[in-house]
């Protein structure tokens, strides 16, 4: 026959018992020791022990625990437990009361979502307990406190807290927690029972009977939260922990990142009230940012500045402002990010430390196991599985499948680990060495778009990384972007010209599919850098003409695009390259453009004549293209439609994915052009045939100048209705791209068009 839980027997129990003392008397018995045996170990009376065991004596001083603790032979952690319970029994001094309490803050700000989840999860019938997790510093306690004050009304039996002190060096035990929460809930002392599977079986017998909210803080994994989960009905629990805990069954798991922008503010002004944040909304959003948008950096700025009334958040600004420093600035009193991420980190085993310390040497965003296998010699699998424990762990961040991040404060956090923990020379050897794996991989992967007469494979080791497809090539390049562009300074720095060159050129063609990438004007920028290094002029003027593209075909920078290209020019006459003249002419001709169209027209024609003269077909439709806009703009808008047309007939070239790339520009100058004549049903039909070139990414303001000039038509047509959509979808592509100019310009035609 098995018996209920609140049947077993309690004949071990003594009465009138506290939470000390029904601990002292289930280590006592574990050890086999009677009353006497142990009075005469420690040197502690048979009486003494009999009111301790009994909670005639609530809390004995810290030599009587130590004298127990020795006869007892306990370990650290033990003994510190026992310690704990005997200073609760202290600080108590009374009637046993709640062993934890949560403390609201009346400034709560954010994460509505949460807490609607939770309202949900807490009145339904099915799950009964759920994990807030994630980095420390989230303000997890500070959201469960907040739950227990919204959802007291869905427990009429009250709520219960303990804290479990999962990130310490001594966890407490679930013996010991259901002591104290058995305590908590009205249990009598002398009824809780000695055996902890008996204690568990009460436990949760008396949870089935009410509708209480249990909540476990700081829980530091599966085996210390498990047996304090209720049945499947009754009461709920809400856990907090920095982990998961994906091992726990029948829990929802929610996760606590930063709060939003908005919310960040929010918080900041209700710590420092209207009056020290009026007209500093610029100061405050920069604190935000600085605070990487983390609760307890917040909240410690918001103390900071309020204990300070003569500060400003500008001042504070200022301070924050140097990364080396930003750390020390976030503290507090006893609140510190620094000493919130060291929990963390003085939990993980060295070989997690050492890939933490070393993900901060990254110069993008993001990784992937690949990369950041390079920082440790460890293999991909297995930095991927330890990239994964990190993200359990709450120190970074899975922005994706496979792609892991760290939060811009635990990067300081770990850049500081670093430089405490690792001599210089071994992090800037493991720093070129990812550099160098970085490029080598880069040039692997821009060889699958190269046209005929490209550069060699990368001399003298195999690359890394071997793309089996364009495709794959392209993944790649485009994942990890910012780190191959990062590691550019890093091989200019070490003089590694001839790697960062040969990068340069092995991502010349690919280039041209993403032409927007900021990261070309990095590329080309310390290419030209390079070769000027090594004295080749001839590569130096190649990089430049490159460089002045990137400024101007990618960033709209005219400007700057003809400075560099005329500074090509000068070191391609000077060296005899005619097609880097051409080049240098061409760009020089599109930086022209808009504003002195005469000017643009000769600078095209010269360079079509010097593609002539080396037979570039693909060089010389580029500037046949721009000569046909320079005469548009001229008020040659019939010439320039006679070239266009020709150009589409007869443009043909040698580069894979350039030509479908050069006939859908042709096609959108051909509209343009019947535009510009205003032969508005010509237009119409021609812009219609204008598509987006698969093999090209970021052409959202090409679509969008086209949708514009077919609603200008359509407008002139007398189809008004099809006009604001085609200018509607056009707005949102210059937003996409950040053409904010012509955004408004649309917006306005949008007005205007009722």
């Amino acid at each position: 026959m098995t018996r209920h839980p609140s049947e077993v027997p309690q004949t071990e129990v003594p009465r009138g018992g506290t939470a000390f003392g029904v601990m002292l008397r289930s280590l006592r018995r574990t050890a086999r020791l009677t009353l006497e045996d142990l009075a005469g170990a420690s040197g502690v009376s048979v009486r003494a022990l009999g009111d301790l065991e009994r909670g005639r004596s609530r809390g004995p001083q810290r030599r009587t625990v130590d004298a127990l603790a020795a006869a007892l032979r306990l370990d650290a952690e033990q003994r510190e437990r026992l310690q704990r319970l005997a200073d609760a029994g202290r600080e108590r001094g009374g009637p046993p009361s709640p062993p934890y309490l949560l403390r609201t803050v009346p400034d709560f700000t954010g994460r509505e979502h949460e807490l609607a989840e939770l309202q949900a999860l807490a009145t339904g019938t099915r799950t009964r307990a759920a994990v807030l997790f994630g980095p420390g510093g989230q303000g997890k306690t500070t959201l469960a406190a907040e739950a227990v004050r919204r959802l007291s009304g869905s427990f009429p039996d009250g709520s219960v807290c303990v804290q479990l002190h999962g990130m310490s060096d001594s966890p407490l035990p679930a013996a010991e927690a259901l002591v104290l929460l058995l305590t908590a809930l009205g249990h009598p002392p002398d009824r809780i029972p000695v055996d902890p599977v008996a204690r568990e079986a009460v436990y949760r017998a008396t949870l089935a009977n009410r509708r209480t909210l249990v909540v476990l803080d700081d829980a530091a994994d599966e085996i210390h939260t498990r047996p304090l989960l209720p049945d499947a009905e009754g009461s709920f629990v809400l856990v907090t922990s920095r982990r998961p805990l994906a091992g726990l069954e029948g829990v929802r798991r929610i996760r606590l990142g930063g709060l939003s922008g908005g919310e960040s503010a929010t918080l900041l002004k209700r710590i420092l009230g209207a009056p020290r944040t009026d007209g500093q909304s610029e100061a405050i959003t920069r604190l935000t940012e600085l605070c990487g948008h983390l609760p307890l950096a917040l909240r410690i700025v918001g103390n900071r500045l309020s204990s300070r009334p003569s500060w400003t958040p500008a001042r504070l600004v200022s301070q924050l402002a140097d990364e080396e420093s930003r750390l020390s600035g976030l503290i507090a009193g006893d609140l510190a990010v620094r000493g919130a991420l060291a929990l963390s980190y003085d939990q993980l085993t060295p070989p997690h430390r050492l890939l933490l310390r070393r993900l901060a040497l990254l110069p993008g965003h993001d990784t992937g196991p690949d990369l950041a296998a390079v920082l440790t010699g460890e293999d991909p699998f297995t930095t991927g599985d330890s990239l994964d424990l990190l993200v359990d762990r709450g120190l970074l961040e899975e922005t994706a499948p496979g792609r892991y991040a760290l939060h811009d404060l635990v990067r300081l956090f770990a850049r500081e680990r670093l430089d405490g923990e690792e001599p210089e020379s071994v992090a800037r050897e493991v720093q070129l060495r990812m550099a160098d794996w970085l490029l080598r991989s880069a040039s692997a992967a821009g060889r699958m778009f190269e046209a005929p007469g490209a550069p060699e494979p990368w001399p003298g080791a195999t690359a890394p990384f071997a793309p089996e497809s364009a495709a794959e090539a392209e993944e790649w390049l485009t994942t990890e972007r910012s780190n191959w562009a990062g590691a550019l300074p890093l091989m200019y720095a070490a003089g590694r010209h001839a790697e960062v060159l040969h990068t340069s050129r092995t991502l010349y063609w690919f280039s041209d599919r993403w032409s927007q990438w900021p990261e070309w004007r990095t590329l080309f920028s310390y290419g030209a850098r390079s070769a000027a290094a090594v004295g080749d002029r001839a590569a130096e003027a190649h990089q430049l003409n490159c460089l002045a593209w990137a400024h101007g075909v990618g960033a709209y920078q005219y400007e700057q695009a003809e400075q560099l290209a005329r500074r090509a020019l000068e070191l391609a006459i000077e060296v005899g390259d005619e097609g880097q003249q051409a080049w240098a002419w061409s760009y020089i001709s599109g930086a022209c453009l808009g504003g002195r169209p005469a000017e643009a027209a000769e600078a095209a024609a010269k360079a079509t004549r010097l593609f002539e003269a080396v037979g570039d077909t693909a060089g010389k439709a580029v500037s046949q293209r721009v000569l046909g806009k320079a005469l548009r703009q001229s008020g040659r808008a019939e010439e320039a439609l006679t070239l266009h047309r020709t150009l589409l007939d007869t443009s043909a070239g040698d580069v894979p994915g350039l030509n479908e790339y050069i006939e859908a520009l042709l096609r959108h100058e051909i509209a343009n052009d019947l535009l510009a004549l205003e032969r508005w049903p010509e237009a119409v039909a021609a812009y219609r045939t204008i598509t987006t070139p698969l093999a090209h990414g970021n052409l959202d303001r090409f679509q969008a100048q086209s949708l514009t000039g077919l609603a200008t038509a359509l407008r002139h047509c007398g189809e008004l209705r099809e006009a604001r959509e085609h200018l509607t979808r056009a707005y949102g592509l210059f937003k996409a791209a950040g053409d904010t100019a012509s955004a408004a310009e649309t917006a306005t035609a949008i007005e205007a068009l009722g």
